[in-house]
């Protein structure tokens, strides 16, 4: 009888302790900066909420301010309202987000690649000309759908109502809310290995009881985060919440805050003082989310064979497509189109003037030396912060997940800090900040200051999400990588970075998008030199001049679009080369 011959077990790499230089760089260095950079300006804000001296004048210690702040029936009034905002918007948007998910990235329906490419314009078009152009279709006295019903009834009638609760939803809603989703969303499911799926159908399982007891609950961290996600950009929110608020004395968080800090006099103290609020809401939701996943294992990419076939709808394939078509005409191509109208009106809503429409304020815009300055701006602020963002935030989550220390799990919790306050106190903190240090003539009012006050706002979305998705890659992955011989760097190159391809494409263009559309961060940051191209169309809005707001709308949706479409095939090409 042949004798047996056991083999050499290879040696197992237990998950790594801190040790020589990696336990210096986790637990020394990289702490501190992250402490420096994601926890000082918050500390500052909170300092100064103690503050009750004016402005400019020496620290004087008091309680005045949260005591104006809590005994402020508007401030409170506005704290409801997002709170009420932000569940209502998550509850809505998740489940139609999830569903349009699973036919794009787990069913074989006919021009998946074209909806999820929407999902990514849906996101990158500026949300506040979107706003006007809701207003043009359903404002109640003048909107186009309103007035179209009066003329087929013979009377008046305003059944539709874009200012208010249900109007600040619905923009969110047909803007970016479910879009946002389905592009967070979409490189989990694709990692799901379709021989999970498949073993629960041998055993008798039905698609729906598949999905329902193996796939989401496999994605449960992806899910939680993006639900963590949603409910805390819903506090965030600014702009449509002041254009279509403010008319109906509708308040909110941000927008309370940002009144308090414009006030004349200015009143920062008590704005600081109710961002305290927020930090307790953020604190309990991140609580939550640890508990909810607990210490489970959600790996889903292994050493083993990795397989992602499609389900098959069969006769359902076409009015699918038809549905999630149908969506987006009604959430985008509307709003787009009169984005692209409003920019070609001679005043903006009139529809019945006499020669309405006219190319004078693209003239206008072309003319304007401080319209290309914008444009250079925000590609130099954007593409920095993007590319900064992906390298430091993906070695930051591998760090995290991969080692274990309770610095570690401090920096963890620190990761979270830029969310704590929303984005017009913010820029203030990083005001209070760059000024603060030796590089102030380097940072403030520099396309460098920006791109960092962005990549700082990156932190929690970027970090988590890298977490995330290194959390499905198993860890006998890089064994087999470091058991052939290969160093940390070129394990880390040559296995992590291309199965992290997708998601690190998603954060970069999100950083992107960030950087190239939102206002309330580099609103106190900027001066003309540094101005960007966001800056510029808000000054155009509120100067009176929609049209020319509406045309660097369609400009900079163009050209997001183009380097939408370059990166995402670069970055999914390279993933799927590789695995």
């Amino acid at each position: 009888m042949a004798a047996r011959v056991t083999a050499p077990a290879l040696p197992r790499f237990a998950t790594p302790e801190l040790g020589s230089l990696s336990r210096r760089a986790a637990s020394r260095v990289l702490p501190l900066i992250v402490g420096i950079i994601l926890v000082l300006p918050l500390g500052m804000l909170l300092v100064n909420s103690f503050n009750v001296a004016p402005a400019g004048q020496a620290f004087k210690y008091g309680l005045g301010n949260w005591q104006s702040a809590f005994a402020d029936p508007s401030a409170m009034s506005a704290l409801w309202n997002s709170f009420a905002l932000s569940v209502t918007r998550t509850a809505i948007s998740l489940p139609v987000a999830l569903v349009l998910v699973w036919l794009i990235a787990r069913t074989d329906m006919p021009g998946r690649n074209f909806i999820e490419v929407l999902a990514w314009l849906s996101i990158f078009v500026p949300v506040l000309p979107l706003a006007f152009g809701w207003v043009l279709l359903l404002d109640p006295k003048f909107g186009l759908l309103n007035t179209l019903l009066s003329s087929v009834m013979g009377k008046p009638v305003s059944v539709f109502n874009i200012y208010g609760f249900w109007g600040i939803t619905w923009v969110h809603l047909a803007s970016t809310a479910i879009a946002y989703k389905v592009i967070l969303l979409t490189p989990a499911f694709r990692r799901i290995n379709a021989a999970i799926e498949q073993s629960a159908r041998v055993c008798g399982a039905t698609p729906r009881q598949t999905i329902m007891r193996i796939t989401l609950p496999l994605l449960a961290p992806a899910v939680l985060l993006v639900t963590v996600i949603s409910l805390v950009l819903s506090f965030e929110a600014f702009e449509v919440e002041l254009l279509l608020g403010q008319p109906v004395h509708l308040y909110v968080y941000s927008t309370r805050i940002y009144d308090l800090v414009n006030n004349a006099p200015s009143n920062v103290g008590e704005a600081t003082a109710m961002a305290v609020v927020f930090l307790v809401w953020l604190v309990g939701l991140t609580w939550l989310y640890r508990r909810a996943l607990g210490g489970r294992n959600y790996t889903t990419v292994t050493g083993r064979e990795y397989a992602s076939r499609p389900a098959k709808l069969g006769r359902w394939r076409w009015p699918a497509l038809v549905l999630c078509v149908t969506f987006f005409l009604v959430a985008l191509a509307a709003p787009l189109t009169l984005l692209v109208i409003g920019s070609v009106m001679r005043l903006y809503g009139f529809f019945n003037v006499a020669n309405a429409y006219t190319l004078a304020h693209w003239q206008e815009l072309f003319a304007d030396p401080a319209f290309f300055t914008g444009i250079r701006n925000s590609l130099i602020i954007a593409t920095t912060a993007g590319v900064v963002t992906m390298l430091v935030y993906s070695m930051l989550a591998y760090t995290l997940t991969r080692y274990h220390s309770r610095v570690l799990r401090a920096v963890d919790a620190c990761v979270w800090a830029p969310w704590a306050v929303p984005g017009v106190l913010m820029s203030l903190a990083l005001l209070w900040l760059f000024l603060a240090t030796p590089a102030r003539s380097l940072l403030y009012g520099s396309v460098v200051g920006l791109a960092v006050a962005f990549v700082f706002r990156a932190a929690p979305l970027s970090s988590q999400f890298f977490k995330t998705s290194l959390m499905q890659l198993g860890r006998d992955v890089e064994e087999a990588a470091r058991t052939c011989g290969a160093g940390w760097l070129r394990m880390y190159w040559k296995i992590v970075v291309p199965m992290l391809a997708p998601t690190a494409v998603t954060v970069g263009l999100i950083t992107f998008l960030t950087a190239v559309y939102d206002i309330s961060t580099p609103v106190l940051l900027y001066n003309a030199s540094s101005r960007p191209l966001s800056i510029l169309m808000l000054e155009y809005s509120f100067a009176g001049a929609r049209e020319r707001s509406a045309a660097i709308g369609v400009v900079l949706t163009v050209v997001v679009l183009l380097v939408l479409l370059a990166s995402r095939s670069f970055g999914y090409r390279a993933s799927r080369e590789r695995l």
